[in-house]
């Protein structure tokens, strides 16, 4: 009886060690620069052991990418921002040249009868004031443009790198299977993980 009650509790010993191994082994899903286990947050040390046993991927390689993650996403936000201010100052030059041309317009019909009259020319001609800021405008988002195209290439690259990390991490955790019968010898547990 002793015997069976040895075997029972080692039985529910090794479930318990079993159930806390399978969390540990559960699919690894990532948001960011952070890596999820059933909706939980890994802490730094828990990543670390889950790096410690993938092959080829240490948490430096993770450290690295997330930085380079970032760094991507800083680009893209920051000049994306730069576009934005350079599409509003190109609105403002476009809007000031057209309220110019219309003033230049509307001059011409006040004193074209009375240039008919003088004989003298009318020298009425469009000298924008407002050109430059729309040629600036225009310079600002050609270079928040090209600027976003590199970091759209930065995070794509890194976003990739952290994603092919996950797999890797998913891809070499194991099944964890307990299993207890009649041995040769008597009764025996054999917890696989």
């Amino acid at each position: 009886m002793e015997r069976i009650l040895v075997i029972f509790l080692v039985a529910v010993t090794a479930l318990a060690t079993g159930a806390e191994a399978a969390a540990q082994y559960a699919p690894l899903h990532r948001k960011g620069t952070a890596l999820y286990s059933d909706g939980m947050k890994l802490t730094p040390e828990q990543m670390q052991t889950v790096f410690a046993m993938t092959d080829g991927v240490s948490y430096q390689d993770w450290q690295d990418a997330s930085k380079g993650f970032n760094a991507g996403k800083g680009l893209l936000i920051s000049f994306g921002v730069l576009t934005g201010a350079g599409i509003l100052t190109t609105g403002i030059g476009a809007a000031g040249i057209m309220v110019e041309g219309m003033a230049v317009g509307i001059g011409s019909i006040f004193t074209a009868p009375i240039t008919a009259v003088t004989g003298e020319p009318a020298d009425i001609s469009l000298s924008s004031r407002f050109r430059n800021v729309a040629t600036a405008g225009l310079c600002v988002i050609g270079a928040g443009m090209l600027c976003m195209v590199a970091g759209t290439t930065v995070y794509c690259i890194y976003k990739k790198r952290l994603n092919t990390m996950t797999s890797a991490c998913n891809a070499s955790s194991g099944e964890v299977s307990l299993s207890f019968g009649m041995a040769r010898h008597g009764v025996g547990v054999s917890l696989r993980f």
